[in-house]
């Protein structure tokens, strides 16, 4: 209880650099990339480095105010001097690779003139002690397909927006090998370079979601999927997507922040003791609204069974206003003590995902 399809290269690159435009923002800056996946290294092939290209797409001159990485193995050097209005810049990174053979997923934070919220770049890649053959390294199969997961995520993404990001695989046989993909869920498109993916080689696999293309608004946890051909022979095999969609707001003025919806909740748990299994509970939880601005809850998330809710969401709540999120919890089937996590998507800057807690103890 705790608990579509390949597209074209150019159509890829469109939709990539939208998905770069899109992240940084207020047409501040704009990155040629926002990760770097170094892929699979060595331990013995000590430092490696990568560089991170931006323009200033915007009418007055930008300063790169500081780069933070969230690792001290992770050191990044940047252009100190004002950037002028479509100059470049460059940032780099190097990876020290001195901790061991490990997967590494480095973020770094930049902070931008111009910007009211920093750029999140990151650095990827899998570090090995030895050699190994691509067999090794890509133990899951599909096919004669090797890929180390099938089961990815992506993140947040605003609503509206554009996210990707990428895997390799691997082709194990002796020839050449084409990949394409079929019943992919609306909004994402998977990419595959290179296509064919030459005999005993690494290729990626690119995929993108795109939260405006998926025929209705979807909020909070999301899962996609898709299937892979190989040289025309369909697999069955699932790989599945996680993202978790939110409100955007990235084009909010000073004025619309500071007149936003705050919710505020003076209980966000809910105990109801100790039930017979088969008892229905009701709980009630009253989200006041702080804000100057109609605060809406998109969505609540639950991943406990038996909950079902008698308000209807999307919930509405006027500025100064109190709303009720009333549910019912059937406890059939359950046992044990109880600790279940309610999540609201919200549209206020402040608290965009906030959670609810229902606990207690069913007993037989």
């Amino acid at each position: 209880m705790r608990k579509f399809v390949t597209i074209s290269f150019l159509i890829f690159i469109y939709i990539a650099n939208f998905q770069l435009f899109a992240q940084s923002g207020q047409e501040v800056i704009q990155f040629d990339k926002t990760v770097h996946n170094f892929g699979d290294i060595l331990l013995s092939d000590g430092a490696v480095t990568c560089t991170f290209n931006f323009t200033n797409i915007s009418s007055k001159p930008i300063v790169i105010h500081n780069v933070i990485s969230s690792c001290g193995c992770t050191t990044p050097e940047w252009t100190k001097s004002p950037v002028q209005p479509k100059g470049a810049g460059i940032i780099k990174v190097v990876f020290s690779n001195d901790q061991g053979p490990y997967p590494f997923d480095k973020s770094l934070t930049v902070y931008v003139s111009g910007l009211d919220r920093p750029v999140v770049l990151k650095i990827k890649g899998i570090v090995h002690e030895s050699k190994k053959d691509v067999s090794e390294m890509f133990s899951v199969r599909i096919g004669q397909l090797g890929i180390r997961k099938k089961n990815l995520t992506i993140g947040y993404i605003n609503q509206g927006e554009v996210k990707s990001d990428n895997i390799d695989i691997a082709n194990l046989t002796t020839s050449d090998m084409r990949v394409e993909s079929y019943e992919t869920s609306q909004g994402v498109l998977i990419n595959i370079t290179p296509n064919p993916i030459p005999a005993k080689s690494v290729a990626r696999l690119t995929y993108i979601v795109n939260s405006a293309d998926m025929g209705s608004r979807k909020w909070g946890k999301q899962s996609f999927s898709t299937k892979l051909s190989i040289n025309g022979k369909k697999y069955s095999d699932i790989i599945s997507i996680d993202g978790v969609i939110k409100d955007n707001f990235k084009d909010l003025t000073k004025a619309q922040i500071n007149n936003a919806p705050i919710p505020a909740i003076d209980r966000s748990y809910f105990e109801f003791g100790e039930v017979k299994e088969g008892k229905v509970v009701e709980a009630t939880f009253v989200i006041k609204n702080k804000g100057k601005s109609e605060l809406i809850i998109h969505k609540v998330e639950n991943e406990l069974k038996g909950v079902t809710y008698t308000t209807k969401v999307p919930l509405t709540i006027k500025a100064g206003a109190k709303g009720e999120l009333k549910l019912k919890f059937n406890t059939s089937g359950c046992n044990g003590e109880v600790i279940n996590i309610l999540t609201l998507v919200t549209n206020s800057p402040a608290k965009p995902m906030m959670n609810l807690f229902l606990t207690g103890n069913v007993i037989n």
